[in-house]
């Protein structure tokens, strides 16, 4: 009895170290689909005396449906937005500037289960307006990038979610004052279909 205890937990760890070592050596991330759409309800710009809040739809593509693990890598491009209603203040993204770079940039949680995928998105730009006031251009860069957090459900390996923040000077009109702007909790989708996009690593 006592050896067939001693072999089971031998098992066990020798399944646990198994599944730990295939998390750490996994160098690739795949997802089913390669067109995500993120919906945002909100994305608030905040300036010293200038505020806006406005609803924004953003679409996107990798370039594969596998990711090398590797900080910076550009793995695909934010391909077209869609900005909604404001709620406080004016915005206008410049569209002249699509595509905008995205970068791998880290995840968070504990391999292989991790919790999300965070990345970089470089070369965006937007104007925003209080009521009457002066319209601050912003615009991201790899040292101010726009950051985007994926967040990954680890039962079922789905991508949920999308939340987006930074930090990011304007330029001379504003007088380079740094603005901090987050997004609420949006919805992300594979487009054009609706379908929910799933991560593994590979």
């Amino acid at each position: 009895m006592r050896l067939c205890k001693l072999l089971l937990a031998s098992v066990g760890v020798t399944v646990l170290f198994g599944v730990l070592a295939w998390g750490a050596f996994a160098r690739n991330f795949e997802v089913s689909n390669q067109r995500i759409r993120g919906i945002f309800t909100s994305i608030e710009y905040h300036l010293p005396g200038v505020s806006t809040r406005c609803a924004i739809t953003l679409e996107g593509s990798l370039h594969t449906r596998t990711m090398t693990k590797v900080l910076g890598t550009l793995i695909g491009y934010i391909t077209r937005e869609d900005l909604g209603a404001c709620t406080a203040g004016t915005a206008t993204v410049l569209t002249s500037t699509l595509p905008w770079h995205v970068k791998y940039s880290g995840f968070l949680g504990t391999l292989p289960e991790i919790s999300s995928i965070i990345t970089h998105v470089i070369g965006s730009a937007w104007r925003v307006r209080e009521a009457e006031g002066i319209a601050c251009l912003a615009t991201s860069t790899t040292t101010e990038p726009v950051i985007v957090n994926y967040h990954r459900e680890t039962a079922g390996r789905v991508l949920t979610a999308a939340e987006i923040r930074g930090t990011i000077r304007t330029r001379f009109e504003c007088l380079g004052i740094a603005g901090s702007f987050r997004s609420d909790r949006g919805a992300l989708v594979g487009s054009p279909n609706g379908e929910r996009v799933t991560l593994n690593l590979i």
